[in-house]
């Protein structure tokens, strides 16, 4: 008669390991947890895992959202209005109204309200950031404006103040901004500008506010063709080290503000993502997401939620460096002072060696009219040179004027008077003008016959 094992032994070699095999299958693979629209989705300030509040009462914590634990949110509250301004300080949570005003503190599974404000609805979609170890808002939507100021709570009075910023006009008002914090430097681009009275109002430049001295400056400009431009609406972001992340539609944008860089890339698994939190932990998000009618919240890494990279794109517009515009605006500006400059100079220069012969008073005058005391000699000679401007003409042409009042035709006598004259004349015409004596004549030997000398005035007679 055949014998059997007995039934222990066929457990253990066969049951027992398809049981454990069918409850680790279970326990690791087990369906994303389900909730509804009433939640809170962020990271434990202390634990760095995620944490899920739904219904006001009931906590999820862990990756697979496995702990469940019992909480209580202020009566008076909204769950719903604290998914916007999420803070970590100390290993303690913070939330802010989505309006700002209203500050709750979360630790040890417990929320209470710590603020002596309430809710003042004016900084909806503002951009949240931390410096100094305090809760700061910047910018946002409300009371039928857009802001571009800088709110921050204190923890000492309980109370929000606003920050006094430098250089305010660099930055333009705005809610949905994007934005990156990196050491002490808060970059904000993009984002919603216009209503019923700025409708074409935008901004492609990446404006920093360097959080050591709170003055705003202006960065580069971003192409306004890339994928997010002019997105104004709703969208997910989170920081991812040093890089930007932007869930649009059905693209995942990876932005480097310092490399400039955009990356995208496609979905691995398309869904509806409402809320979103990264892990630096883990390198894993957490996020909420619905399927039909059905709103769940999951945890996978990062990696697996985004797909293959399907473009890269430059992120700036390449602009002519303002040092170079302006250098070669100063150089023009020189070029343009000299030029000038020098006009006036020849004007001037040229004003001032003119001479002026009035005919009724047969008189010569500076052009100070300051009148020349010459002799009639000189006077008669300085005549010539009248209808002879800036031309050279013999010498002898001269002789006709120094010749009236001599009786014999004395070529010597005539010769030596004209270098008289014409040495008296250029010694009181370079005293007059303040010209040098060099300036005043110049001679040169004629061009047809080179034993003839000739002569030309180097200022101009004006006849009045």
């Amino acid at each position: 008669m055949q014998s059997f094992p007995p039934l222990n032994k066929i457990f253990s070699k066969i049951f027992f390991p398809l049981f454990v095999f069918f409850v680790s299958y279970n326990f690791f693979s087990q369906e994303p947890l389900k909730i509804d629209d009433n939640y809170l989705l962020f990271e434990d300030a202390k634990t760095k895992e995620p944490v899920i509040i739904v219904n006001e009462s009931t906590g999820y914590r862990g990756f697979n959202f496995e702990t469940r634990f019992k909480t209580k949110f202020p009566k008076d509250q909204k769950i719903n209005d604290f998914r916007d301004y999420i803070f970590q300080i100390d290993s303690i949570n913070y939330f802010v109204d989505k309006g700002c005003g209203i500050v709750l503190k979360f630790e040890n599974n417990t929320f209470n309200r710590i603020d002596n404000s309430f809710k003042q609805r004016n900084q909806f979609h503002a951009v949240p950031f931390i410096h100094n170890k305090s809760i700061h808002l910047w910018g946002g939507y409300g009371l039928f404006t857009f802001k571009k100021f800088t709110t921050y709570f204190d923890f000492i009075s309980n109370e929000w103040y606003l920050k006094k910023t430098k250089n305010k006009k660099e930055v333009i008002p705005r809610s949905n901004a994007f934005y990156l914090k990196k050491q002490h430097n808060l970059y904000v681009f993009g984002g919603k500008f216009h209503d019923g009275v700025n409708k074409n109002k935008t901004d492609f430049y990446v404006r920093n506010l360097d959080l050591k001295t709170y003055t705003w400056s202006r960065g580069e400009k971003i192409n306004p063709n890339l994928p997010f431009f002019p997105f104004q609406g709703y969208h997910n972001q989170f920081q991812y080290g040093n890089k930007l992340v932007i869930i649009l539609d059905n693209k995942i944008l990876e932005i480097d503000l310092f490399e400039g860089n955009l990356k995208e890339y496609e979905f691995k698994n398309s869904k509806t993502i409402f809320n979103i939190v990264y892990h630096q932990k883990n390198n894993s998000i957490s996020f909420t997401y619905r399927v039909n009618d059905d709103l769940f919240v999951d945890n996978i890494s990062y990696d697996d939620f985004k797909g293959n990279m399907i473009a890269e794109e430059p992120l700036y517009v390449k602009e002519i460096s303002m040092v170079v515009v302006y250098t070669v605006l100063l150089f023009f500006s020189i070029i343009i002072v000299i030029y000038l400059s020098i006009r006036v100079y020849k004007k001037y220069k040229t004003k001032k060696n003119t001479l002026i012969y009035i005919v009724k008073r047969d008189t010569f005058y500076t052009y100070k009219k300051e009148a020349l005391n010459l002799n009639p000699l000189n006077k008669e000679v300085l005549k010539v040179f009248i209808n002879q401007q800036y031309n050279f003409f013999e010498l002898q042409t001269l002789n006709s004027a120094l010749s009236k009042d001599v009786k014999d035709d004395n070529y010597v006598t005539i010769n030596k008077r004209r270098e008289r004259v014409l040495k008296d004349l250029k010694f009181e015409l370079s005293n007059i003008l303040k010209i040098p004596k060099g300036e005043v004549f110049s001679t040169r030997n004629s061009e047809l016959d080179k034993r003839v000398k000739e002569i030309r005035l180097n200022i101009k007679i004006r006849v009045k």
